[in-house]
């Protein structure tokens, strides 16, 4: 979609988003051979199948902006040389603009991607997350997944991963709480640094492209990757 936008060739599936779109893929053509009898045994009020199946579509659809806004993030990212904005020319100056727009876009749908994961993880293990924290993230899951010993082997493997990108997670997160929650002391401590990263003479320090962009890729893969793991276990557990 934003390809076309950007007159780009059309996105050629390969890698990660090729796996976690399979896998997806199979998790509903799962759900669909289960007959009538079987839906009643796994349904609460014959909706859980379709709600699933409603679901998954959905991680579908949300994977596919997530890439497009990585896509778009590199692209105008791509290229950026001044140090300091007010040396940019005019059109480095649009340009980069719009590269913090795609970026912040893309970082926030990383963890909206997680949290629907979290949520549907509560949803299909019963895991009763909401009694403990009313909004609750990913992260919340995993720990309770993990507190009241559920599917243990699954939990093992997505903290695993969890662990292998927790510093460029980390780094996003921060950055999107900035971006869309109220303050707190965390977070003035982080406005304050940034703000240290203005020059003596009062001129605007261009962000680190380079490491912003390469935290989103590596985020990207996690998100991949975890659902990959998810949506392959959670087939196992479909009965035809």
């Amino acid at each position: 979609m934003l390809r076309e936008l950007l007159n780009a060739a059309p996105r050629s599936e390969q890698g990660d988003m090729q796996k976690a779109l399979r896998a997806l893929e199979l998790y509903l053509e799962k759900l669909g051979r289960v007959g009538p009898g079987g839906r009643a045994s796994q349904s609460r009020n014959g909706e859980e199948i379709p709600r699933l199946e409603l679901w998954t579509r959905g991680f579908a659809d949300a994977l596919d902006e997530l890439e497009e806004s990585k896509f778009c993030a590199e692209t105008f990212g791509r290229g950026i040389e001044a140090s300091f904005v007010e040396d940019m020319s005019p059109e480095e100056r649009l340009k980069y603009r719009r590269y913090l727009y795609f970026y912040k876009n893309a970082f926030i749908r990383v963890f909206s991607i997680l949290d629907k994961l979290g949520y549907f993880l509560d949803e299909l293990y019963g895991l009763g997350t909401g009694r403990v924290k009313a909004r609750f993230s990913y992260f919340t899951v995993l720990r309770q997944m993990h507190d009241k010993k559920v599917q243990a082997p699954l939990e093992e493997r997505l903290y695993e991963l969890k662990q292998r990108y927790q510093e460029p997670l980390k780094r996003l997160r921060s950055q999107r709480n900035m971006e869309i929650h109220l303050l707190n002391a965390e977070m003035v401590d982080d406005m304050l640094r940034v703000k240290r990263q203005t020059h003596a003479d009062g001129r605007q320090k261009v962000e680190n492209v380079l490491q912003n962009l390469s935290d989103l890729a590596l985020s990207f893969e996690m998100v991949c990757r975890t659902i990959v793991i998810v949506f392959n276990h959670a087939k196992g557990s479909v009965r035809t």
